[in-house]
């Protein structure tokens, strides 16, 4: 019952100095995204993204921002309609506290601590079906990242895990996490756009006029992750810490809290 996760992100992870207001910096948020899907779900996953490229064929484009609205709102459309599930975890770096100093404000930690939340979560959520440890592999965007490092981190804690959550990471192989860059697996920039999905809800510019754009998370929401009623919030889409943290706008806020996922039957 082999399953593959595809993972990516949406802002940058630098925790030093972030964007507010004029002050210049990395963005205020970060998101990591995922497409999780077995064998059969991955070759019509890729299928599909091959044709949704073909209708798109004036755009050239790797990732999501390079989209203008519509084609996001076409591409959204059609990834609903794909038989996989979606997770994201969304941080807000203006609430980080004493955690920031705690890693000298090291953005490879701060990455490696969001990436542990969603796999924690992805494996809780796959467990309910029986996954075992040789069932789980894990698929990351190349990046420039000690991953030495962090492999070795996520070892730690699965050897000792220090909070409940973090022991469903007992059925996940750190060895069986590996990297490609965009371009080598259509897959992954299916996980680029779930995470730029989520991250638009809470992206504020000049250029947007401060307002958020909630579309392409809407329409793939019934895809996520989601518990026996169907919610979404801390199954699927994790708030780190809380909602309450993510300081978002009223309209995003019931969203999220509101937003219902397809009951799962498998996956």
């Amino acid at each position: 019952m082999p399953f593959t996760v595809y993972i990516d992100e949406s802002g940058e992870a630098g925790i030093a100095k972030f964007r507010d207001g004029d002050k210049p910096g990395a963005s205020k948020y970060f998101v990591l995204g995922a497409m999780v899907a077995q064998p059969a779900s991955q070759i019509l996953a890729r299928k599909r993204f091959e044709q949704f490229r073909a209708a798109l064929a004036k755009e050239k484009w790797r990732h999501a921002t390079e989209l203008n609205h519509q084609s996001k709102v076409f591409i959204a459309r059609e990834m609903s309609k794909l038989h996989v599930r979606y997770f994201a975890v969304i941080s807000n770096k203006a609430t980080l506290g004493n955690y920031k100093g705690f890693i000298n404000s090291d953005a490879q930690k701060y990455y490696n601590k969001c990436l542990m939340y969603l796999l924690e979560n992805v494996c809780s959520y796959l467990i309910r079906f029986g996954v075992k440890e040789d069932d789980l592999s894990v698929v990351l965007e190349a990046r420039n990242h000690d991953y030495d490092a962090m492999l070795r981190y996520i070892q730690k804690v699965r050897e000792r895990p220090l909070y409940p959550q973090s022991r469903s990471l007992r059925t996940l192989n750190p060895f069986a996490i590996s990297t490609l860059r965009k371009g080598e697996d259509n897959c992954l920039e299916i996980a680029d756009f779930v995470s730029h999905a989520v991250y638009q809800c809470v992206n504020k510019t000049p250029s947007n006029f401060n307002i958020p754009e909630t579309r392409y998370f809407r329409e793939i929401s019934p895809r996520f992750a989601c518990d026996e009623n169907g919610l979404i919030g801390g199954i699927g889409l994790k708030y780190i810490h809380d909602i309450d943290m993510l300081e978002l706008d009223d309209d995003v806020r019931h969203l999220f809290i509101n937003s219902r996922a397809q009951l799962p039957q498998r996956v």
